[in-house]
């Protein structure tokens, strides 16, 4: 009975971050988009250069976590537990893809002057890690039992939409061709 209560408390906790799970995942999908008319735009540039495309999909692989938070979070009747699995798995997930792209965009012949400039600033600030660790940590909360892992889950969906608007705006506005 008293497991039943819980999870009952956890469910209902769960649906009140509807309203997030639907402004968080508007703004990614919306933000996603930008990504691609902003590559297009300086799709002559980037197309060129091994380690800018590999930056922009690591943008864009920042947005597409968020989607994918807001889905998970939008699942009805769903307990925190298997919420906070799912959110482990796209955390560890999330940030198996970034170290690979990273590692790519190292691996490639360097690029010169803005490319690397550029480069190099979407490294520093793009939030590829934290958000991955954050997203973990907010699921191994939930897996726990704790309510403040949904609390937890805001930050990394703050720095992967901010960190992405930077990077998207870098790509867009730096790159001269």
């Amino acid at each position: 009975m008293r497991q039943r209560a819980a999870s009952s408390i956890g469910r209902t906790r769960l649906e009140k971050w509807a309203t997030f799970a639907t402004v968080a995942g508007g703004a990614a999908a919306g933000l996603t988009g930008l990504l691609f008319v902003a590559v297009s735009i300086r799709v002559d540039v980037i197309a060129k250069s091994q380690e800018l495309r590999t930056r922009a999909a690591q943008t864009l692989a920042l947005f597409v976590t968020v989607l994918f938070i807001a889905v998970l979070l939008s699942i009805p009747d769903q307990a925190q537990a298997v919420l906070g699995s799912e959110l482990i798995a796209l955390g560890l997930l999330n940030g198996g893809v970034n170290l690979a792209l990273n590692r790519r965009a190292l691996s490639s012949p360097a690029a010169g002057g803005t490319e690397r400039d550029v480069a190099v600033l979407l490294d520093a600030v793009a939030p590829n890690a934290v958000t991955s660790i954050l997203t973990a940590i907010a699921g191994i909360l939930l897996v726990a039992g704790v309510d403040a892992g949904l609390d937890v889950l805001v930050l990394p969906v703050l720095f992967a939409l901010a960190g992405g608007v930077w990077s998207a705006w870098l790509l867009l506005t730096k790159i001269v061709s």
